[in-house]
């Protein structure tokens, strides 16, 4: 999958623009539409506005991450899991670094393979590519402002 998300976990949709884009994009109600191989390079099979109500961890589902401190740069994907599971069940959204002892919010971690917190994403599903298409890319900007790609395998 190809997910847009915002580029700030506390980054809003309006969720009429996106729908508008989509009826541009001639999406019907399944997400489908011929129009989706002129979006992405290979195209894919379906794309829908994805708003789970909440800040979720948008990544990779399958493997692990390398995740790496900002500060001093130490791999970090433990102590990352710890924090992160410790958030959905309450906690602050941050960590503490065990090798800078920097308290860093789990946004500003560098995931490998990327991966952001939002509370929404516009999700290109069964991509053939990686690559948004630049006309596709310029009107995704223009709805939704500033944003991140992120390639996720399911």
């Amino acid at each position: 999958d190809l997910l847009i998300v915002a580029a700030q976990p506390s980054q809003t949709v309006d969720e009429a623009r996106v729908n508008d884009m989509f009826r541009g994009w001639e999406i019907d109600e399944r997400g489908r539409s011929d129009t989706l191989n002129e979006l992405i390079e290979g195209g894919c099979a379906r794309v829908w506005l994805d708003q789970p109500g909440r800040i979720l961890l948008y990544a990779n589902q399958s493997g692990g991450f390398h995740v790496q401190c900002p500060g001093c740069g130490e791999n970090i994907a433990r102590t990352f899991g710890l924090a992160h599971r410790a958030w959905k069940q309450g906690a602050v959204r941050s960590l503490v670094c065990p090798g800078c002892g920097v308290c860093q919010a789990l946004e500003a971690v560098e995931l490998n393979p990327p991966g952001a917190f939002s509370s929404w994403a516009i999700v290109f599903s069964g991509v053939g590519g990686s690559t948004l298409l630049p006309h596709a890319k310029q009107t995704i900007g223009a709805v939704v402002g500033e944003h991140r790609v992120i390639l996720r395998r399911p």
